[in-house]
This record gives C-alpha cells, structure tokens and sequence, in this order.
C-alpha cells in the first residue's frame, strides 16, 4: 500500500457498503485518493430478463452511491456494472487499473459464526493488492487502534510498514504482537529472551518516529491469540500479512490469515510481498489433483453427494479451478439441485471468458 492514489471500492450494495462507503470517505480525505465504483452482477443464462431488471436496480443502487460520495467530496473516476464472476472480474479490474487497494465488505455473519463470506475470502487469496475487508457494525473503522500480528518475515514486515503509516496519518496506535510458539510455555529465560531478541531485530530500522504504538507479546495458537489480542485492545482493524514464514502456497492465504478470516473481531487489511506470484506448492497441487481425481471416481460410480464434498474440498483451496467448479455442477446436476448446478455452470463460463 503506498500512497493510495486509487482504490477499487467493490460493492454488492448490500447494507455494509455504508461501512464501507465511511471508510472511503476517510481515505480519501486523508490520502486525497480517487475512487473507482465496481459492481459485479452474475450471469442469468436462463433468464435474461432477471438479468436485465438486476442491472436497472444496479444502476439505481449506483447513482445513488456515486451521489453519496460526492457529498462528502469523494472524487469518483469511474463507476461500473460488469456481469461474471465477482472474485475474478474484481481481482482483474484492480490489475487493469493499478489499484493501490481493494475496499470491500466482508459479508453479513452467517448463522456458522463466519463474518467473511466467500466472495470476500476469495478475494483476500487471489488479489495482487493489498485488500481492506470492512466488517459491518461495531467498532467501527476509523484507524485509530490497529492491532499489527508479526511473525518476523518479510511479508509481516511489509504488514508492519502500512499499520505505521495508517497510524501516523489517522494518529492512531499501533500494538505490534508477536506469538511466541505454544513450546515457550514453561520456557527457559533463555529461549523467552531468544525470541524477544528476534522481535527487536525485526523492528530495527523501522521508522516508528511520531507514532504510537506498544509491542506485546503472548504465548500459543497464533490465530486464537490473534483474535483474543484484537478484542482485548478494541482494535478497529487488524493489519497483517496474507502469506509468511508457514510456507503456504502463494496463491493460498496463509493459514493464520485464514483461521483469522473464520472468527474475524474486526475488518482486516491483508497485504502480500511485492514480488508475489500465482503458483502453487508441490504439495498443494497434489492435494487439489487427489480430491478431483476421487471426485470425479464417487461421480462415475453414482455417488453424487460425496462427490460434491471432494469438489468443495478443491474450491476452498482454489475458487478458481474450473475443472472443479465444472464438476460441482454436474454432481448438483445429479442430486436435482438445477439452481446450485446452474450457478457453478455460470461461474465456470464466466472463467473461460
């Protein structure tokens, strides 16, 4: 995130575009950023005309944002309607233009307690930009207590870098926390003081000048204190990287950004390293090959449900895969769910394109 000359702000104008539509209003009176509106219709291959009345509300619903920004003197460069998928057509459009950020809403929480929803997860693993997913309700985002997880690598560094300048220019705090392994419990002095030695060598050379900010420390899972850190301290927004020293595939987030999506406290801000690429670990690739070649075994021997579980397995690890999407579909096909079949149908097109 460097000087946020230009956002991406991708809405569904679901009742959290408010939230996110005051977070805008703040970055941009703050970095005098520019704003660009997207939104994302899927496509109705049966219905042309359904498609056709959701582009006239659209249309409605954005005029009215565009209007709503600009009374609080948000300069709007371009407002969109597109039609595909959401997650690729958003993560395409922020390339096209140079997004410096993605604003988008995490989704209503689900009866499962998830705050992200998967539009919003998605995003989060396959954008080359930093992304700003706005939780709907309280606290509310206003930069002013960030709470900045580290796990002494680069991508937590970089992490780091944008927590300080959010915090210097909203004059915000910033607690900088490091989870130390659940092994440190009953340590010696010896090891503690190892790894407090690493936080400190991690923080040299950062400029902290003229920001407030406290480091703390805790000991365990790093997703629960993550998490239990956020409520302790109010934060408003977690600031942290999406991959680390795990060693998760690129195109995956990492598994704490992950853990933290599932019980997310706040909004989150995730950022990745400047040279990230598209690829996928040895690993991950044979996890992703295993479960469509048995899918697609349960779907040859009539076994439609459990084939749809191995094809879901797949599209968590990768939204993307078309051959899983494809396969879905024709598992829903099978099992008499026309719609769901349709709509992974939809979303396979959609990639192709």
């Amino acid at each position: 995130m460097g000087l946020l000359q230009s956002i991406l702000f991708a809405t569904d104008f679901q009742p959290v575009t408010q939230d996110v539509a005051r977070v805008a209003v703040q970055l941009a009176s703050v970095f005098d950023t520019h704003v660009t509106l997207l939104n994302v219709l899927e496509p109705t291959l049966t219905d042309p005309a359904g498609l056709r009345k959701q582009r006239e509300h659209a249309t409605i619903n954005m005029r009215e944002l565009v209007e709503q920004l600009a009374l609080d003197k948000v300069v709007v460069d371009e407002s969109t309607i597109g039609v595909g998928s959401p997650v690729a057509t958003i993560v395409r459009k922020a390339e096209e233009m140079a997004a410096d950020l993605i604003l988008i809403g995490t989704g209503e929480t689900s009866r499962y307690g998830r705050p992200a929803g998967p539009t919003a997860e998605a995003i989060l693993q396959h954008a080359f930009q930093p992304v700003l997913a706005v939780r709907p309700g309280e606290p509310a985002v206003g930069f002013h207590q960030i709470l900045c997880p580290v796990d002494h690598s680069n991508v937590s560094r970089r992490g780091l870098q944008n927590a300080i300048r959010l915090a210097r220019a909203f004059q915000g705090n910033v607690v900088v926390l490091s989870v130390a392994p659940g092994w440190l419990v009953g340590a010696t002095r010896e090891q503690e003081q190892k790894w407090r030695d690493e936080l400190d060598r991690f923080l040299q050379g950062l400029d902290l000048d003229k920001v407030s900010w406290q480091r703390e420390i805790r000991t365990g899972v790093p997703h629960k204190e993550i998490i239990a850190a956020a409520r302790s301290f109010q934060a408003d927004v977690i600031v942290m990287g999406s991959t680390g020293r795990t060693g998760m595939a690129r195109i995956l987030m990492g598994s704490v950004t992950r853990r933290v999506l599932q019980r997310l406290p706040c909004s989150i801000l995730t950022v990745k390293t400047e040279d990230v690429v598209d690829e996928l670990f040895e690993e991950d690739v044979r996890a992703i090959n295993l479960f469509l070649a048995e899918g697609r075994e349960l779907l040859g021997a009539g076994r439609h449900a459990e084939a749809a579980a191995k094809f879901r397995q797949v599209l968590l690890q990768n939204p993307f895969q078309v051959a899983a999407l494809e396969n879905l579909a024709d598992a829903y096909t099978q099992l008499g769910r026309a719609e769901d079949a349709a709509r992974y149908r939809r979303r396979a097109k959609a990639l192709h394109t």
